[in-house]
């Protein structure tokens, strides 16, 4: 069965590399007949299109069984999506040369490709959970297209992904918070509330994208942002407990997120010219920080040891590190030093153990599900940490879990807790008597 993640994770991470590679150090290697007319347009447009949207695809692609009633891509459609893959990056070096038209079709034809896959399969399934997906995917198109007859949008691509990662990303880091807890019946205000802060920020994010596009006055934009950022940071403090860091996975995917209203915070006041930041390196904060490591921390999920329950190899840690580390020396360190320098350095470096873990599970089986961890088996206990519970303290968590705000993304934590009732308290199969 097609499994769209890794020749995409592969393509992603090499193209991480090559993006950064090429304009990092003097490599000699010639791009004046690039459409995008020199190495540092190129390298903008290829860190969005043809690396975290390259991401993206693998991820949403392989993700769409799980919303759209099973659909899947073929073997075929993989070796396409690839194939146009590799056009796009030909294209954009100049292969096909500088006219518009060959240009837009060579280099559009992969996002184009992948929007398409996904709007069809939002269309026909009966969930509303891919049309995000789709939405995405095609506004990346379009503006990859005005991107390629001369628009210059690179606040707005990020801005998008930004948007992406409030929506998707809160969402999975809120779902794998909620399992680990140790107690969720004291944290599901907290979360609730969590929830209700994810619609002002995704709003204002939106609000600022919109204004980008139409020009507005930067003043506008700060607002919108710092709104954004604020209510990023007070959703991340109220899904933050003591049980929180006791999972690596999940402490990847916190640390990955809290870049998020920090970038947006920094890319306010870029906006607003009230603090010394350079442009690139407040945008850098979103697309090394944010989005680089929230990547790196979902496809390690793709990779990791399957036990009771989902655990990182070290170099995935360490990799994951490498790349937090070049995010505080892309934004915080000043250009002529030591550590801005080796910052590429240390980039290719967290790829390259990408490449590696994510290269040598291509001789394994495909682990399903992918991104979540398998169903614990029938009479183990759940694993988290909690006391022995009564009878009724066990219905009552039962009870809980099922009405939690992130229900949909625990049907195993409570399959495992009435499973353990059950075990305990001789509520099995024959011996099941009326006050069950």
């Amino acid at each position: 069965m097609a499994a769209p993640y890794r020749p995409m994770f592969l393509a992603g991470a090499t193209w991480a590399i090559v993006g950064v590679g090429l304009v990092g150090w003097d490599t000699g290697f010639d791009l004046t007949y690039s459409p995008f007319g020199n190495r540092w347009a190129w390298h903008g447009h290829e860190m969005v299109f043809g690396f975290a949207a390259t991401m993206f695809a693998g991820y949403a692609l392989t993700a769409m069984p799980s919303w759209s009633n099973g659909a899947r891509m073929s073997r075929r459609a993989v070796v396409l999506l690839v194939a146009l893959w590799l056009l796009a990056r030909l294209t954009a070096v100049g292969v096909l040369g500088t006219d518009p038209a060959l240009v837009t079709v060579g280099t559009a034809a992969f996002m184009g490709f992948v929007a398409l896959t996904l709007a069809r399969a939002a269309l026909r399934s009966p969930s509303t959970k891919g049309v995000g997906f789709a939405l995405f995917a095609m506004t990346m198109t379009g503006v990859q297209i005005v991107v390629l007859w001369g628009g210059t949008m690179p606040f707005i691509s990020v801005l998008g992904f930004a948007a992406l990662l409030s929506i998707v990303g809160g969402r999975m880091v809120a779902g794998f918070t909620w399992n680990r807890l140790s107690s969720p019946t004291s944290h599901e205000k907290r979360f609730r509330l969590a929830r209700l802060y994810g619609y002002p920020s995704v709003i204002a994010i939106l609000v600022a994208l919109l204004l980008e596009t139409l020009g507005a006055t930067s003043k506008w934009i700060f607002a919108s942002l710092a709104v954004a950022a604020a209510a990023e940071a007070i959703r991340l403090s109220l899904w933050l407990s003591k049980d929180t860091f006791k999972d690596s996975l999940l402490s990847m995917l916190i640390l990955a997120y809290i870049w998020l209203p920090l970038g947006l915070f920094l890319v306010a006041l870029s906006k607003a010219h009230v603090w010394m930041l350079l442009n690139s390196a407040a945008l850098h904060s979103l697309t090394a920080g944010a989005m680089a490591c929230s990547i790196y921390a979902v496809a390690s999920r793709a990779v990791a040891r399957r036990a009771d329950r989902l655990r990182p190899a070290m170099i995935d840690q360490v990799g994951f590190a490498l790349l937090w580390m070049v995010a505080v020396l892309r934004v915080f360190v000043s250009v002529d030093t030591i550590g801005h320098s080796t910052a590429p350095l240390i980039w290719c470096m967290a790829w390259a153990s990408f490449l590696v873990r994510h290269g040598a599970a291509l001789f394994r089986p495909t682990p399903r599900p992918i991104f979540s961890g398998p169903k614990r088996p029938a009479g183990r206990q759940p694993d988290v940490d909690h006391p022995k519970l009564r009878l009724a303290d066990h219905r009552a968590a039962l009870s809980t879990s099922a009405s939690s705000p992130y229900a949909e993304e625990a049907p195993v934590a409570r399959l495992a807790c009435l499973t353990d009732l059950r075990r305990r308290y001789g509520l099995v199969s024959g011996q099941n008597n009326a006050n069950e």
